[in-house]
């Protein structure tokens, strides 16, 4: 059977040797090519033509007057990422294995049409993915269409203008503590989590930011004293988790941290080298968040109903309820949206800003008063 190689070229990229023998000659030989897509195939057609390279030269040729199919500009897209880390490349390729290939991978990418998309749509819808999953998937469809314009397979996106199901959430599906309820939570909290928990509402990190924090990220004699949040744990393509960027590059923040929570943490930080981290099981080890939601987060919550609270909050629902108290103290979106790590102040808004009453008057004033202008 043929083979496969990578072999890296001096400015980065890649070219993948293809090796075989000849049937009739018996000697090896092997060709370059640039892309793991047309390594592949003519792998294919070597194996299936008995490793002859003048048949599958032929078929090669044939090949070449039709455009690549759906799934395989998909591949070539992932494979020409650059930035992304291994366990998006990871996500990508589980996207395409499960939700594009067996669907519309097999359509040649310069007939790929609305009427395909948004049949598509519909068979996701029925499978049960949620909005959240279908634009994810259709993200990557859109990048690679964008991939394909680029080397010529065909002349537009075919994406653009598919209208994508909303994944517009209600009110009630994020949950915001007020002090006296996130103290019943902290009553109820088991003790060597109590400072972690603190962090999460005070600073509104996420989970796999506030986790991965270390020693040395921490300034806790500046004033006002911070973190720098400038990593995160990721899954790799492995399924282990591994140190990596933030979701965004606005995520990289530094965050002011408040009195009350320094006190907590100093404790902490005392004998440690800076490359540690600043919250660890009781082994030394990364705070899984299945763990710590099972066996802390869900025992404290339930506790806390018993003595009155009436909502059954996320954990992510501390980041919320860290918004909503900044709103409640006037701090502007922009403030907000810079603390949090959103890409835009949108994101913050389309969130958070019903929670702002003071600019829902503003607005019903400004109305009134253009009311009574035209009405005079």
């Amino acid at each position: 059977m043929a083979s496969i190689s990578e072999r890296p070229k001096k400015d980065g990229s890649k070219v993948f040797m293809v090796r075989w023998r000849d049937p009739e000659t018996r000697r090896n030989h092997g060709i370059s090519m640039g892309t793991e897509v047309e390594a592949n195939l003519l792998k294919r057609l070597l194996d299936a033509n008995g490793q002859s390279f003048e048949i599958a030269q032929t078929a090669l040729l044939e090949n070449d007057k039709k455009k690549p199919t759906v799934a395989a500009v998909v591949q070539e897209h992932i494979n020409l990422l650059t930035r992304p880390s291994a366990g998006t490349i990871h996500t990508y390729q589980t996207m395409l294995d499960l939700h594009i290939a067996d669907v519309i991978g097999h359509i040649p990418v310069d007939k790929l049409d609305y009427r395909h998309l948004t049949q598509w749509i519909k068979d996701m819808q029925a499978k049960g993915a949620s909005p959240k999953t279908i634009r994810n998937n259709h993200g990557l469809i859109f990048a690679a269409m964008k991939t394909a314009v680029r080397l010529q397979y065909r002349p537009d996106n075919p994406c653009l203008g598919v209208e994508l199901p909303s994944d517009d959430k209600s009110d009630d599906d994020a949950q915001f503590l007020t002090h006296a309820e996130f103290g019943l939570i902290m009553n109820a909290m088991g003790e060597r989590y109590k400072a972690f928990t603190n962090f999460l509402v005070t600073t509104g990190t996420r989970f796999g930011e506030a986790t991965a924090v270390s020693i040395g990220d921490l300034d806790l004699t500046s004033d006002p004293a911070t973190v720098r949040i400038n990593k995160a744990w990721k899954r790799g393509n492995d399924s282990r988790y591994e140190i990596g960027a933030t979701k965004t590059r606005a995520g990289k923040r530094t965050v002011s941290l408040d009195e009350q929570l320094v006190d907590v943490l100093l404790p902490l930080v005392a004998g440690k080298p800076p490359d540690a981290l600043l919250f660890t099981t009781p082994a030394g080890g990364r705070i899984v968040h299945k763990l710590y939601w099972h066996h802390f987060w869900v025992p404290a919550v339930k506790a806390a109903r018993a003595q009155g609270l009436t909502k059954d909050p996320r954990i992510h629902d501390l980041r919320h309820t860290h918004a909503s108290w900044l709103i409640q103290e006037g701090l502007s979106l922009f403030t907000i949206s810079r603390r949090l790590g959103h890409s835009s102040t949108r994101t913050t808004e389309q969130v958070y800003g019903h929670l702002m009453p003071e600019a829902l008057k503003d607005a019903a004033a400004a109305t009134a008063r253009s009311s009574k202008a035209w009405s005079a």
